[in-house]
């Protein structure tokens, strides 16, 4: 007879240091809350954990994806639900353990889901079994299999798992507390908001789908947590300086830097008028700094500058609140600002998230250019998608400075201004981040996609779920692919149009509005083709990651971003709602299909655009197998700016 594990073989919940830090504020601060803390714990760490049993499979860590085997359930030998009945078995023999995850889905490039809780069981004794407690045990292993990956960067992923596990269950725990009664989807709790798109962002509360480092927030204690990330809803005062003109380095889409923060924020001409001597006002320029950054870092590291006056505080009080990304902060309506990205010192998913120089000084160089393609090319004409645009930005600059301290400086202060996509969308639409897609309030349980087709299936008249998903969807991939596919295979430009990089528009009976894309930091262009097509770089920032001669880096941020991520997760999630969700993921595949080749028929017709190249990104787009992005073998070999990538089944792919 088989053992029952919730009886048998979970371990007590001992606490790890950042759980237990967590705890303490809760408990000293928010005693219900801490009680919820203690209850979600161990699902926190199970998500962390999936995040990287799944990673181990797909990319093909010590070779797992090859020795790994898919068991019926009833193979197993203990008792283990799995709601597929499939069991990933995955051996260890260097601990002596064999890994079982229970399987949730098969999905597109080969993805296996798996779900918890997950065990351990001894190979050379079937009756030793234990529950994974945390997801530092899998690392464990993982590490004592391949102990070339030990040093510096095990450590701090390590360290990552331990702070992202904490952070996961004060988010869970947060979320049940405060939707304690709340029993509606959430796509309604989002359109009632009084912003919806700000409250959408908020209910991004999992983090990144696939990273182990999903909740990652190095550097902050609960407290600031709790009071800077975006699932917490807490207001933040923006803080701001005027920097002296020898130490900055400006950038704008039109009118002068400092004007176009004047046209923007209603007073803030006055406060800096009040903080700037008369006779030095055409001298200073305008920092936006993240709370965070003011508080914990100007003063450590740019006292001499302000002992002589070269920086001074503005007294202009404004409201702003976090996005899911940590350091861009949006207003609420009825304020329409413009959203703002901060420098950081903070570590979050994988590296610390200051702000490049390049970022603040290209993005309105980029705006223009998207701007004037989509204006005047013809292949975007009529199309459901657009940009963002980045109308200013400024990073610190002294010249006097040398080296990674320089770097270092610059990248410390620095602000980036983004149009409100309110000035953007129309009247009667719900706006929210796609990332949302995939959340769930608890208590009611339908992803917030799935609420918006069955929203769409009734005011159609669709007879199905499935019929309404495939008419739906194909709305909003075409918007995609008409966007990202002619602007990377004719320009070279391969925006970062994954979910938290996108904006999406829907009209109030659920259909398909528009999508923005934004943010331009993590774009790549191909800058030969670019310049071959009449838009010069050379007046760009001078250590620009984004322009590159590699164009298979090109097309991998375009397809991994807007085909495996973000209509990828999207196809999962609403193929999940239904019944034979293999043969519908398929089918919601066929159209994405059906849609990306007839973009490049149309492309074809194209005479400006170059039938060599065309076909050459026409063949790798839907050859049989694609490259994918190995976010955690990346980080285990401290490859946070080289993409290390595996070939994966392209559903692309007409074979």
């Amino acid at each position: 007879m088989k053992n029952n594990l919730q009886d048998t073989h979970q371990q007590p919940i001992n606490l790890t240091q950042e759980e237990q830090s967590a705890y303490d504020f809760l408990s000293a601060n928010h005693p219900l809350w801490a009680e919820q803390f203690t209850k979600v714990l161990l699902t926190a760490r199970d998500l962390i954990t999936k995040r990287l049993v799944v990673s181990i499979y797909r990319e093909n860590m010590v070779n797992q994806a090859h020795t790994s085997q898919i068991l019926n359930a009833e193979e197993v030998p203990f008792a283990l639900v799995s709601p597929t009945q499939k069991v990933m078995k995955m051996d260890w023999p260097a601990s002596d353990q064999s890994l079982y995850a229970p399987i949730s889905g098969f999905h597109a490039f080969d993805r296996i889901d798996m779900q918890g809780p997950f065990y351990f069981v001894s190979l050379s004794d079937s009756n030793h079994v234990q529950r994974i407690m945390h997801p530092e045990e899998v690392l464990d292993v993982i590490l004592k299999e391949a102990p070339q990956y030990k040093g510096p960067a095990s450590q701090q992923f390590s360290d990552d798992m331990m702070n992202s596990a904490a952070n996961m269950a004060l988010a869970l725990s947060y979320q049940a507390t405060a939707l304690k009664d709340d029993t509606q989807s959430m796509l309604e709790i989002i359109e009632q908001a009084s912003d919806s798109y700000l409250r959408s962002e908020q209910a991004v509360i999992e983090g990144h789908p696939l990273h182990p480092g999903a909740k990652l927030r190095k550097g902050l204690t609960p407290e600031m947590n709790i009071r800077y990330s975006s699932e917490f809803q807490h207001k933040q005062a923006l803080k701001w300086i005027a920097v002296h003109n020898d130490l900055v380095r400006t950038q704008t889409l039109e009118h002068t830097y400092n004007d176009t923060l004047f046209n923007a924020f209603e007073g803030l001409k006055t406060a800096f008028d009040q903080a700037v001597p008369n006779d030095a006002k055409d001298a200073f320029s305008i920092i936006i700094l993240h709370p965070w950054q003011y508080d914990e870092i100007l003063h450590r590291d740019y006292q001499d500058e302000i002992n002589q006056g070269l920086i001074l505080d503005i007294d202009y009080d404004t409201t702003y609140y976090a996005g899911l990304s940590f350091r861009t902060l949006v207003p609420k309506l009825p304020q329409t600002t413009p959203h703002v990205k901060l420098s950081t010192n903070v570590h979050i998913t994988g590296e610390i998230r200051t702000l490049s120089e390049q970022t603040t000084f290209n993005g309105p160089l980029v705006t223009h250019i998207v701007n004037r393609i989509l204006t005047h090319d013809a292949l975007f004409k009529d199309i459901k998608a657009s940009t963002i645009p980045e109308t200013a930005g400024i990073h610190f600059y002294n010249a006097n400075d040398q080296g990674e301290y320089q770097t270092e400086r610059s990248e410390q202060l620095g602000s980036l201004l983004r149009e409100n996509v309110y000035h953007l969308t129309e009247d009667n639409t719900i706006n929210i981040i796609p990332s949302s897609f995939v959340s769930v309030n608890p208590n009611e349980g339908t992803a917030v996609v799935n609420t918006l087709i069955t929203r769409f299936k009734a005011a159609q008249n669709f007879d199905t779920f499935e019929s309404t998903a495939l008419s739906w969807l194909s709305d909003y991939a075409q918007a995609l692919v008409d966007l990202v596919v002619p602007l990377m295979v004719k320009y070279g430009i391969a925006l970062e149009a994954h979910l938290q990089n996108a904006v999406a528009s829907f009209n109030l009976d659920g259909s398909f509005n528009h999508i923005f894309i934004r943010d331009f930091e993590g774009l790549r262009i191909d800058e030969a083709q670019l310049n071959q097509l009449g838009y010069s770089t050379a007046h760009f920032h001078e250590k620009s990651r984004i322009l590159t001669d590699k164009s298979v880096s090109v097309f991998n941020k375009a397809f991994y971003s807007t085909i495996q991520n973000h209509l990828g997760e999207m196809i999962l999630t609403v193929a999940q709602h239904t019944e034979d969700s293999a043969a519908f993921e398929n089918s919601l595949w066929n159209e994405v299909k059906r849609i990306t080749q007839a973009k490049f028929q149309q492309m074809h017709e194209d005479k400006e655009i170059d039938n060599e190249r065309l076909s050459r990104i026409e063949q790798v787009f839907f050859d049989q197998t694609i490259d994918y992005k190995c976010v955690t073998t990346m980080r285990l070999e401290d490859e946070a700016h080289e993409y290390t990538y595996v070939k994966v089944d392209n559903p692309l792919s007409p074979n």
